[in-house]
């Protein structure tokens, strides 16, 4: 029997686990608890604040605790820098945020090679380890962790947070730049209710323009707020992995993928546009140059193409709206190339 499994699916997304450094030691927590990671922001002090917990976070129009995990490990206190990460967590019963010193790769923990602290640790934040050749990955409880942010309310704080802030000028734009994004995301989510049937997503990559209809289009997003995380040993297509919600999307360069020139001086930035596609095959996300319009294009201007040149750019048909020529992505050929999926053969 043959099938075809996705190139990108990641392996057991379950335990997929998200690293991050606090000084020499990697620790990690499962990806799926995960909402989002940014850098070092702006954060909201309140005069009184419990043990632990550094300011409040407006993040989504949610304000949530924030929390500094070095802390709550009783490692020695260091000043934030720029460089900062901030990991966005989901736990049971609430959001909180976590301060880091660098967030590093993806793993997957097979549950077989986990191996359980022994002794005075036992009931620890950290319960569990993963040995991967030399280095200790030390696995966080998020329930466990959620407990502990709950408890410190009960406890006085004797850190004045405020002081390992950067107070430099250019710092502090920065830092209220990061806060005013994560306060309210930059995503569009296309409603069913609003956008009509003809609704075309225009978008441009080498100055052309392209579209996607509406239908097959999840979300529209700019990864100020999304960084995306590299996969090793892939095509050059796919940039990496991007986590939207709890919900991890691999992107792909259009560009590369198509088989157009790429700027190689214009990379991946935080303007860089992402168009989220809904799909029951793959959770997969395109890489734009810009997005610019939604936009209705009515079936009487569309002309379907038989043309063997645009069938291999994945084109199937163009759109002449206001004298311009809009090009209407294949998405069904596209999703099901055979370069996203590799061949399995058991007997």
């Amino acid at each position: 029997m043959s099938f075809k499994k996705s190139l990108l699916t990641i392996e057991d997304p379950n335990n997929l686990h998200l690293c991050f450094e606090l000084d020499d030691k990697t620790y990690a927590i499962n990806a799926k608890n995960v909402l989002e990671v940014t850098s070092l922001p702006l954060i909201n002090e309140p005069q009184k604040l419990p043990e632990c917990i550094v300011g409040i976070l407006n993040y989504n129009d949610l304000f949530i605790n924030v929390f500094d995990i070095r802390k709550v490990f009783n490692l020695p206190q260091k000043k934030y820098e720029l460089s900062n990460n901030v990991i966005i967590v989901k736990g049971e019963e609430s959001l909180f945020a976590m301060i880091v010193d660098k967030v590093s790769e993806f793993f997957t923990a097979t549950p077989a090679n986990v191996q359980r602290v022994m002794g005075e640790n036992f009931n620890s934040i950290v319960r569990t380890f993963y040995k991967i050749n030399e280095n200790i990955i030390n696995i966080i409880d998020v329930e466990k962790l959620e407990d502990t942010v709950k408890k410190v309310h009960l406890e006085k704080n004797t850190t004045n947070y405020s002081d390992l802030f950067p107070k430099d000028e250019e710092s502090l734009c920065i830092m209220q730049k990061r806060s005013k994004e994560i306060a309210k995301s930059p995503v569009l989510t296309l409603d069913a209710d609003f956008y009509g049937r003809n609704q075309y997503i225009i978008f441009t990559i080498n100055e052309h323009k392209y579209c996607i209809y509406s239908l097959f289009v999840k979300e529209l997003i700019t990864l100020k707020n999304y960084p995306i995380t590299r996969i090793p040993f892939t095509p050059d297509f796919i940039e990496g992995i991007v986590n939207l919600k709890g919900n991890f999307y691999t992107v792909i360069d259009l560009k590369k993928f198509i088989g157009l020139d790429s700027d190689v001086n214009k990379g991946l930035n935080s303007e860089s546009k992402i168009i989220v596609i809904e799909s029951t095959e793959l959770k997969i996300a395109f890489l734009a140059d810009e997005i610019n319009d939604i936009i209705n294009i009515s079936p009487e201007v569309i002309t379907n193409k038989n043309d063997m040149n645009l069938d291999k750019l994945y084109i199937q048909a163009e759109a002449y709206v206001d004298d311009e020529v809009y090009n209407i992505l294949n998405i069904d050929k596209l999703i099901n190339d055979e370069r996203l999926y590799v061949d399995n053969t058991s007997q």
